[in-house]
């Protein structure tokens, strides 16, 4: 196959991805897919054993990290996203979604990407950071290029996480609040809690977009309405379609669970009552349940191409 940006002739069109006057922009590609390659091997948590075959020297690995889960302290964090080409290896670790807990890394070779952050923790090596609840929610982290992550916001802000490796929303904390949504980046923060007594409606804070959303955040203790967030959207990796986040629960004294974010690879699911939803294969963030703890994470994937 020709190399698609080899030095022509003098003044003969140049094909590469810029745009003006005498180039062709590239078609059918995407800015993580390497132009070319094919998908050859796919990945999932607990696989460790990987065969290359001889002669390929050079592998392109897009890894994602196992989604944070969702507590009652918060919603978890996308995990996060990594592509590079690295020498092959045998070997590889594909990071579990987290259980009560932050996702697990994804490694191939030098290809790197972190979990994301269980509640209102941060996230690591590009992992987003969990929803805050009355605390301040985690930050996002600097991910394997070097793409810093987002601060971290206090509870009684209740205002959308800062862009980058997305960080989680605040908490709501006054009457009739609306929590902080998951900052937007690479990897959707989680969603805010919202928890304020009384009878006003408390609404919890939807997760963060990205290549991976976030979790969404619960609301709970009202006596009024309860609206939990929508889990944050994706996109598939792979064919450029959107992944959609889970829906949250809505009732009067009850339910407000929050919704699960979608992964690169698999939708999150929907809130049922007051537990959260899972975060979709791919590192979606778990949803934030209004009572329960146990809304887990979307696992991590590898894709290996050559």
């Amino acid at each position: 196959m020709a190399n698609p940006n080899r030095r022509g002739q003098a003044s003969a069109s140049v094909r590469t991805g810029m745009t003006g006057s005498n180039v062709t922009p590239w078609t059918n590609t995407h800015f993580v897919l390497p132009y070319g390659l094919q998908l050859q091997q796919t990945k999932n948590a607990g696989d460790t054993s990987v065969t290359i075959p001889a002669g390929i020297n050079f592998v392109y690995a897009i890894a994602v990290g196992g989604g944070g889960g969702g507590i009652i302290a918060g919603s978890g964090g996308a995990g996060g996203v990594a592509w590079g080409w690295t020498l092959a290896t045998s070997s590889c670790v594909v990071g579990a979604g987290g259980t009560n807990a932050q996702g697990g890394y994804t490694r191939y070779g030098n290809v790197i990407a972190g979990g994301g952050g269980v509640g209102n923790q941060a996230g690591i090596i590009g992992g987003a950071g969990g929803g805050g609840s009355t605390g301040v929610a985690g930050a996002g982290s600097t991910n394997y290029w070097g793409i810093p992550g987002g601060a971290g916001l206090a509870g009684s802000v209740g205002t959308k996480g800062i862009s980058g490796g997305g960080a989680g929303g605040g908490g709501g904390t006054s009457t009739n609040a609306t929590a902080g949504a998951g900052g937007d980046g690479i990897s959707g923060g989680g969603g805010g809690r919202c928890e304020t007594t009384g009878s006003g409606t408390n609404t919890g804070g939807n997760g963060g977009n990205g290549l991976v959303g976030g979790g969404g955040g619960n609301a709970t203790v009202s006596t009024g309405t309860r609206i939990g967030g929508t889990g944050g959207n994706g996109i598939n990796i792979l064919t450029g379609a959107q992944t959609t986040g889970g829906a949250g629960t809505t009732g009067t004294n009850t339910n407000g669970g929050g919704g699960g974010g979608a992964g690169i690879a698999g939708n999150g699911t929907a809130a049922s009552g007051l537990n959260g939803g899972a975060g979709g294969l791919g590192g979606g963030g778990g949803g934030q349940g209004a009572t329960a703890s146990n809304q887990t994470g979307g696992a991590g994937i590898l894709y290996l191409f050559y």
